[in-house]
Order: structure tokens, then sequence, then C-alpha cells
């Protein structure tokens, strides 16, 4: 067995640990993740939690078992699919490096590389990234967002370890080597129709209607299509930065109390919201409310309570229109156009590292945004930038 360590973590000794005291990891490349509280206390654990002697080794006479499951990663709207190892042995996910830049992943640099040693105790090359979120569906309908340690493993380019597993707390089927059944949690956040097998001869796909609308617009038609305006738009210079004051305490609130269709309304906009990858779980220190206002049509809209938030970030100086000049603008006009977008600031992403100040609380879980979220004191003066160079 592996473990996994920060390099400048001091080295404890451990204890002999014999084939028959665990279960052998099935990691091809020997690397095995440590849990985030060994990483801070720099110890070396193995699966079980106990110590091990640097000189001890685990052997084995026949090759690890393996299973496997066959997985699609979604990378800027193209589908790779590939086989993913369930490995109960790593202590966290795994993605090849050469994977990883096939797919064209972005990955961010570690705070801190981590040491990798192997099974005999052999020093292996540090980890020093780690990818972006990227979508992953198993068993045709699973889908979430996550995030890999790069690793150099061409033989188990995808690796999903102890972590995953108890998060998810699949019912395995092992021989035929499938997912029977998915945890409660599955049920609210990852689970969705599976995808149908498309017929032999599928019908031609019907094209919107346009016969009330006017011809010269009839080139716009992708604009206003509401599938892409649900996906996960791509970084740009207009993203959302989150700047904090130095030294500021984190925000924290409690969870709101919901009535029953606010409940039902609330699993909704979850739900729509990780499979649309617009939000993702989270495990940030930062927790917002989140709530329900009541709109003119008594439809109701979510609200993350982002005051506190709010309080310790630092303004962006932007300077917003003013609607007296806007006003003058128009005198004498008698022609006037109207355009609407369809949740314009979820066009905008947060700064890839900020997602983490975003998070807030519901009783289906703790989430953060990967798009900028009404709410945000920043939000009006990042969007009109972007409005501004695009008009």
């Amino acid at each position: 067995m592996g473990n996994l360590c920060r390099s400048d973590a001091p080295k404890f000794p451990r204890r002999k640990e014999h084939a028959d005291g665990g279960p052998v990891s099935a990691f091809t490349a020997a690397a095995r993740a440590i849990s985030p509280r060994s990483v801070q206390h720099g110890q070396k654990v193995s699966p079980a939690g106990r110590e091990e002697d640097t000189g001890g080794e685990v052997s084995s006479s026949h090759s690890p078992p393996r299973f496997m499951l066959a997985a699609k990663v979604t990378v800027h709207s193209a589908s790779h699919s590939l086989q993913a190892l369930i490995d109960s042995g790593a202590e966290q996910n795994f993605m090849d490096a050469s994977l990883a830049l096939k797919l064209k992943i972005y990955t961010q640099a570690l705070p801190h590389s981590l040491q990798v040693t192997a099974l005999n105790g052999q020093r292996l090359p540090d980890i020093t990234h780690i990818t972006e979120p990227v979508s992953l569906t198993l068993s045709g309908n699973h889908t979430e967002m996550l995030q890999f340690y790069v690793f150099k493993a061409p033989l188990t380019p995808l690796v999903l370890g102890f972590p995953w597993l108890r998060q998810h707390n699949p019912v395995l089927d092992w021989k035929e080597e499938r997912v029977l059944g998915w945890g409660e949690e599955c049920h609210m956040t990852c689970l969705k129709a599976a995808t149908p097998i498309k017929a032999s001869n599928p019908q031609p796909h019907k094209s919107p209607d346009l016969s009330a609308i006017p011809s010269e617009y009839h080139d716009l038609k992708q604009v206003f299509c509401k599938d892409q305006v649900r996906s996960l738009p791509s970084h740009r210079p207009y993203d959302c930065s989150i700047d904090l004051l130095p030294g500021a305490p984190l925000p924290t609130s409690r969870l709101y109390s919901l009535s029953q269709p606010e409940r039902e309304c609330m699993e909704k906009y979850i739900n729509e919201s990780v499979a649309n990858g617009l939000i993702r779980p989270s495990s940030s220190p930062v927790a917002a409310g989140f709530f329900f206002v009541t709109k003119k049509d008594k439809s109701l809209r979510p609200c993350i309570d982002f005051r506190g938030l709010n309080n310790i970030t630092i303004k962006n100086k932007y300077p917003l229109p003013l609607l007296s000049s806007a006003f003058e603008l128009l005198q004498g006009a008698t022609i006037f156009t109207k355009l609407d977008l369809r949740n314009a600031y979820h066009l905008v992403r947060i700064r890839q590292g900020d997602e983490w100040k975003t998070a807030f609380n519901t009783h289906l879980g703790h989430f953060e945004y990967l798009v900028m979220p009404f709410g945000l004191t920043n939000a009006p003066a990042v969007f009109q930038g972007l409005v501004n160079d695009v008009l």
C-alpha cells in the first residue's frame, strides 16, 4: 500500500501490516491518499486508520481484485467514455495525468505538494495538481461534479476511492461488476432519468415554429435555446472574483425553516442546478442561509443570504449607469426594444478557486456555486462590465 502526505511533513515510523490485515489496494501505481486529518498531522496511516512501519510491506501471491465501472466524463460539452476503477483502498479520487491532458481538463496547483510512497516504501513522484470539477456519469444516470488528484497511472486512468464510496454508498454486484442501487443522498442530488436508447430510425428533429415571429429574427433562434442557457459556461475574463478582507472571520448561518411547498421547490432547484453543473456539493467552512421569497405571480424565488459574505468582500467599484442619464438618452425616441436575459448572472462563472466562498446550507446538504449567484455584492458591477463590453 502506498501513502500520500505533504512533502514537508515529518515521517513517522509505521508498524508492519501483513497481507491478511486488510484489503490490498488495486490502484496500479500503488498510490494511496490519506485522510485530511492525517495530512494535517503529517502522519501516514493505513485505510483502517492504523499506523504502519516504514519497513513493512503487504504482499500478495496473485493480482489484486479489480472492480471496473463504465464511466462517462464530460468536459467542455464533449463526452468521453472510459472505465473507472472502484478502489476501497484508495483514500482519494485519482486521474491519470495523460488522460487529463488528452481531455484538455484544466488543473490547478495544490498549496502543498503531496508525497506518494509505494507499497515497498519507494518514493513516487509527488502529486502537485488537482483537476477542475468535471462531470462524471456512471450507470447511465448517476451524474456528479468531481475533482481528481492528478497522478501518473496509465493502466488505471480513473480511480474512485473510499471517500467516494462512503459518500454515495452504492450497492455493488461484485460478480457482474455493476451498481444495484445508490445511497439516499444520490436520489436527491445525482440521479436523473436514464438517457433512452435511440431508435434505429429516429424521427427527424423538429424545428421550432417560427410562423408568429418576424423573419428578420429567425436567425436568432439559437440565442433563445433553453438548453444552452442551462449549461455551465466556460471561464472568461468576466469571471466574478470574490476577494475577502484580510483576517475577516468567515460567515456561517443557520438553516432556515421551510414550508412543505418550499421544501419541494428547494429540492427541485438543487437537483436541477447540480444536474446542469451550476452548483456542486461543498465542504467549505462558509455557510450562507437558503430561503424563498414570493414573486408577484405567487411563484417562489430561491434566495441565498449572502449578507455575511458581502460584509467581508472587497467591493468592486465598476460604475453602474445613472438612471437620469439613461432617461435623457431616450428623450424623443418613439420605438423601443426590451431585452431580457434568462438567469443573466448565471452566464458568468465564479473565478476558479473562489467557488467555496459562495457555499450555502440546505436540508439536502452543503453546496457551492460555479456560476455567479444573485445576491453577491459585486454581481451588479461584474455583470455591468460584461454588458458594456458586449454592447
